[in-house]
This record gives structure tokens, C-alpha cells and sequence, in this order.
């Protein structure tokens, strides 16, 4: 790998680094600096497509790169691919990042005011990607339900009583966050997707830097802004700071952002992406897509944090609501 990348010679034994939900992160150290190596989940990379989409989010890092974006991108060998083949692993290859991660609870509204900023000049860009076209608008099916429960029934499972006492609230959303689909689908922008405290990297107060683009893809502006503004203002850790979420819109309304939807269907909407993300770890923690009993902790941990806070979601959406229709 490093011969193929021209990395240089290692100097020490690759370090492995905390963090990362899906993937394994390593540090390695060279005789031409630090590089960030992302060992591709194989339950994840088995699924048909994967790759492909993975190469996709790639190009929208580099082209937003190339436009100014402060954020990294993975390095390309000589045949331009970003994912490289090793005899047991797949890996990509970033530059090494020295920078602050802040933790999932509220930012200072200077960093969200900053983010909100970024933002704006992503969306500003209105990138063109080859190959990378809109989804159908994803749906959940009462039978993903059922069938999940059904093999949760094993009292021992930590999130299955507290899943089963859920489900109506969860159908509920379900059909909510289907529903703003049509409105939210008429508009949209090519971007990261993803951008909570873990994927930014903070070189100083005022310079951030954008990492983990792999879900980067097309999205409705107003949903993502409406997710980066209660990400940092604390929506993991429970309720989101009503200043910190106001600076991160005011941040990307100065940089020319424009708030152009109504907040609560932004707010259904990205109850999408929690719906799936606890489907998806329900899953892991039965066996699914998990590897190793350790991602099936995972899993149930996930299941469990991700459940409270479509709870969240559920009971405080019209104020949240309200706070993004003052910006329209």
C-alpha cells in the first residue's frame, strides 16, 4: 500500500484510533508524514454497490476540495482508484488531520456559525457528479418492523421491550417522514450528508476541516441544515441548545444560504435517516451486517441511543419547526 500510494517507508506499527461506527481507523506514520487508513467494514463492503457509491462520495470530497471546501479527500493510486485492494483488506488512504473532535453535546455558537458557513458554500457550488443520480425517496415497510421484533423477542435483547412499546410511535414517523418526501425530493443539492460533531475536525476555532464523506450524495438543503443545526446544537445528548441551532442558520443564511422549506417537513425528513439508522442497528445487533460480537455491542448500544432520540424527535419537532421557519 504504501508503495502504491508512494507513502513512503513505515516507521512504526500503524496505531489504531478510537472511534468510527462502521469502519476500523489506523495512523500511519511514514518517512513523508502522518496518513489516516480506513479499513472498509467487509459486512458493509459485501453488499452489492457499495463500492461504487463509496468511489461516488469520494469524487464530491475531491471536486469540493478543489472548490475551496476545507475538508480531506482520499488519496488515488496511479489508476485513479480511491479504494485499494490488499490481500485480506480493503482500505482507503487519507491525509492525517491534526485537529480538536468536538463531543456530540452542544458546540459554541462560533464553531456552529462557522459550520453553517461551510455549508452554505457547499450547497453554493451546485456540483455535478457523473453516475451520481437521486434516489427514490427511501421507504420503510411495516414488515421491516415485525420481522425485526419478531426476532427480537428474546427477553435478553436490551432494546426489545423498549422497541415493542415504540412501534406505533415508530409507524407514525415512518409515515411522517414519507410523506415529505414529494416536497422536500423538488429540490436538491449534492453535498456530505452526514456532518455531526464526528466528521469535523477542528484545526482552530475558526478552521474546521470535513472528513468521513462516504455518505456524501444528493440531499434537499433545508433537511441538511436542519440536521447540522441540531447535531451541534446537542440533539445526541439530548435537547438541542436553541441558540447554538439559531447560529448555525444564521451562519448559512450570511454565506448566502437559503432557508427555501418548511422546517417540519426538514424535520420529518431527516427523521429518515434516524428511522434507518436504527433498522440498520436493530439489525447488526441480531447478526446482521456485523462481523464480530463486538459490532453487535455496538449495535444494541446504537439501537438504544438512536430509539431515544426519535422519542426526541417525535415530541419536540413543531418547536424545532418554528425555529427553522423564523429563517424563511
Amino acid at each position: 500500500m504504501c508503495e502504491t500510494l508512494n507513502l513512503g517507508a513505515g516507521l512504526v506499527e500503524p496505531e489504531a484510533v478510537v472511534g468510527g461506527l462502521l469502519h476500523r481507523m489506523w495512523r500511519l506514520r511514514t518517512t513523508h508524514g502522518s496518513f489516516a487508513v480506513k479499513c472498509l467494514n467487509p459486512a458493509i463492503m459485501q453488499k452489492p454497490g457499495v463500492d461504487h457509491l463509496y468511489r461516488l462520495s469520494e469524487q464530491v470530497a475531491a471536486r469540493c476540495v478543489a472548490c475551496g471546501v476545507p475538508a480531506i479527500a482520499a488519496l488515488q493510486n496511479a489508476a485513479g482508484d480511491v479504494i485499494q485492494e490488499l490481500a485480506d483488506a480493503q482500505v482507503m488512504v487519507y491525509p492525517w488531520v491534526d485537529g480538536v473532535m468536538l463531543g456530540p453535546g452542544a458546540a459554541g455558537t462560533g464553531h456552529a456559525q462557522r459550520l453553517g458557513a461551510v455549508l452554505a458554500q457547499i450547497h453554493s457550488l451546485n456540483l455535478q457528479i457523473p453516475g451520481l443520480t437521486a434516489h427514490e425517496w427511501s421507504h420503510f415497510h411495516d414488515e421491516d418492523w415485525d420481522i425485526l421484533t419478531y426476532q427480537a423477542s428474546d427477553p435478553t435483547l436490551p432494546w426489545a421491550y423498549p422497541i415493542r412499546a415504540a412501534m406505533p410511535r415508530l409507524l407514525a414517523l415512518t409515515r411522517a417522514y414519507e410523506s415529505a418526501g414529494p416536497a422536500l425530493t423538488q429540490r436538491m443539492v449534492v453535498s456530505h450528508t452526514d456532518l455531526d460533531q464526528k466528521n469535523v475536525l477542528w484545526r482552530n476555532a475558526q478552521t474546521p476541516c470535513l472528513v468521513d464523506w462516504e455518505a456524501a450524495g444528493l440531499i434537499n438543503p433545508t433537511m441538511e441544515l436542519v440536521s447540522v443545526a441540531l447535531y451541534w446544537a446537542g440533539l445526541a445528548t439530548g435537547e438541542p441548545d436553541e441558540g447554538v441551532f439559531a447560529a448555525t442558520i444564521e451562519g448559512y443564511v450570511e454565506a448566502g444560504g437559503v432557508v427555501a422549506d418548511n422546517g417540519l417537513d426538514a424535520i420529518h425528513g431527516f427523521m429518515g435517516t434516524w428511522l434507518g439508522w436504527l433498522l440498520f442497528n436493530m439489525r447488526r445487533s441480531l447478526g446482521e451486517s456485523a462481523g464480530s460480537d463486538e459490532e453487535r455491542e455496538v449495535g444494541i448500544r446504537e439501537t438504544k441511543a438512536t430509539l431515544a432520540i426519535l422519542l426526541l424527535m417525535d415530541k419536540r419537532s413543531h418547536v424545532w419547526a418554528r425555529w427553522v421557519d423564523a429563517w424563511r
